[in-house]
C-alpha cells in the first residue's frame, strides 16, 4: 500500500509540474504577443501566469530557457496542425486550400505576431539565436516529412521539398508585411495566383 500511494503522489507531482510549465509556456505566449520579447519581461510573464519567481525557478533556470520552450511549443503546435490538415485532404483538393490553411493557422494572429517577435529578438540576441536554431531544424525536417508524405511533383517539377520551402518562405514575407500593409484580399489575390503556378508541379500522392 506504501508503495502505491508512493507512485500515485509521484504521478500528481508529474502531472503538476506538467500543468506548471503549460502555464508558464501560455502566459509567455500571450506577453510576447501583447508586449513583444522585450516588453514581456520575466516579471510581466510570471505576473500573466500569476506564478511566483519562486515557483517558476524550479522549471526554468532563464527567460530565455522559458521563451525557447515556448518556442518549440507553437512549432510542435504547427506540425500537428499541418499533419492533421494533410491527412483530412489526402483525398483531394487544390492547392489554394493548401494555401489558404497555411495562411489563416500559421501567418495571421498570435501564431504569426510570436515568431515575429522570436525573430526580431534573435537577430540581436546570439543566445538565443543559439537556442533556437536547433528547434528550427527540428522544425523544418519535420514539415520536410509531411510534404514527402502527402505531395509529389508532377512531371515538370523538379523537387516538391524546394517548391513547398519556397511557398512556405513566400507566405512568411507576406505575413511581415501585413503587420504594416494589412490588406487581406490583396494577400488573397497572391495566394490564388500563386495556387495557379504550383498547381502545374504539386500533386497529392
Amino acid at each position: 500500500m506504501k508503495t502505491e500511494k508512493k507512485i500515485q503522489t509521484s504521478r500528481t507531482q508529474e502531472e503538476r509540474s506538467r500543468e506548471m510549465r503549460a502555464r508558464l509556456i501560455e502566459a509567455t505566449l500571450v506577453c510576447l504577443q501583447r508586449h513583444g520579447y522585450h516588453g514581456s519581461s520575466l516579471s510581466v510573464i510570471l505576473n500573466e501566469a500569476g506564478v511566483s519567481r519562486g515557483a517558476w525557478s524550479h522549471h526554468f533556470k532563464s527567460k530565455k530557457d522559458l521563451v525557447a520552450e515556448a518556442a518549440e511549443s507553437i512549432l510542435k503546435y504547427a506540425i500537428q496542425r499541418a499533419q492533421a490538415a494533410a491527412d483530412s485532404l489526402k483525398s483531394g483538393g487544390n492547392f489554394l486550400v493548401i494555401l489558404d490553411f497555411i495562411w489563416e493557422n500559421f501567418y495571421t494572429g498570435r501564431h504569426r505576431d510570436v515568431w515575429l517577435e522570436f525573430n526580431n529578438a534573435a537577430r540581436t540576441d546570439t543566445e538565443l539565436k543559439e537556442r533556437l536554431l536547433p528547434i528550427l531544424e527540428s522544425f523544418h525536417t519535420s514539415l520536410d516529412r509531411v510534404w514527402a508524405d502527402h505531395l509529389k511533383g508532377t512531371e515538370q517539377a523538379s523537387d516538391v521539398r524546394t517548391l513547398m520551402n519556397l511557398t512556405i518562405y513566400l507566405l512568411r514575407g507576406m505575413a511581415i508585411q501585413s503587420v504594416s500593409y494589412d490588406r487581406p484580399e490583396y494577400y488573397a489575390d497572391l495566394r490564388q495566383a500563386w495556387a495557379r503556378l504550383m498547381e502545374a508541379q504539386v500533386q497529392w500522392k
